[in-house]
């Protein structure tokens, strides 16, 4: 099974009324998502995420995210930046 790798951008310091804690997620290409997440299922900012891709879309379900939303690409200055930060967290 084919997958992309996303990085974990933000991660909201709330809930929606669900229970979900948001999460922004980055991939290298730009392609950007907003997913809700619970507490067993939730990332902290900067890791990794590896979404399997099911008829050319990343299939956020099989990790257990919710909601998943489409967000207009992010500029590469943006994923830069992203990549960076978490180059940073390797080193230290």
């Amino acid at each position: 099974m084919r997958t992309k790798r996303f990085i974990v951008a933000s991660v909201s310091s709330n809930r929606n009324s669900f229970g979900l804690t948001g999460m922004i997620l980055i991939a290298r290409d730009g392609e950007a998502w907003q997913v809700g997440a619970n507490d067993l299922n939730r990332n902290a900012k900067g890791t990794t995420v590896a979404v399997p891709v099911r008829r050319r879309r990343p299939d956020f379900s099989h990790l257990g995210f919710e909601i998943p939303e489409r967000l207009p690409s992010a500029p590469p200055a943006v994923v830069d930046e992203v990549l960076g930060s978490l180059a940073l967290r390797r080193k230290a």
